[in-house]
């Protein structure tokens, strides 16, 4: 059984492309992975489930192009429409513990030391110089500064980043 410890987030299957099985995930402008990449792994029913790639290449800074094996066409892949994926650990480029890209954080706890649990980083804007998270709890959603002034503590094994946010700022 594969652990959300052993996989990154890196967006969400949101449309097919072409007639071959082939599908669009958006991802952050910051990913980056190895060429040896052989699978993802989508999150089914709650359940994280490898699949292994046909083919993966990029269409843009925020958008890869992927195709499962076996899956070839339109109606196969209607079931990943909106799903959720993610890259064994193994498959970054990037060695996270000497450069961590903000995308890393995309599943992990928000905690203010005056308000509380925030939520859940639930999506990074990293297109501008100044990174959003964005922080879902429930229906409730927030964007908080990825600003490292505020983040007092990355608790990796919990994976929940403490903050000490400016006074009004967690009530937004």
């Amino acid at each position: 059984m594969i652990e959300l410890s052993e996989v990154q987030r890196i967006g969400q299957i949101v449309k097919p492309h072409g007639v071959g099985g082939e599908m669009a995930v958006t991802v952050p402008a910051s990913l980056d992975w190895t060429d040896d990449i052989d699978c993802l792994v989508c999150s089914l029913d709650g359940i994280l489930v490898p699949f292994f790639l046909e083919s993966i290449r990029a269409k843009s800074s925020t958008t890869i192009l992927v195709r499962f094996e076996g899956y070839d066409t339109v109606e196969s892949t209607s079931r990943f429409m909106g799903v959720t994926v993610y890259m064994p650990l193994k498959y970054l480029a990037v060695n996270e513990e000497e450069d961590p890209s903000w995308s890393t954080f995309l599943d992990w706890k928000v905690v203010d030391s005056k308000a509380g649990l925030l939520g859940t980083v639930n999506a990074v804007d990293d297109s501008t110089p100044n990174i959003l998270f964005q922080v879902r709890d429930g229906e409730r959603e927030r964007i908080i500064p990825a600003n490292p002034e505020w983040i007092t503590k990355v608790d990796r094994k919990n994976r929940t980043l403490m903050y000490n946010l400016p006074e009004g700022l967690a009530e937004l």
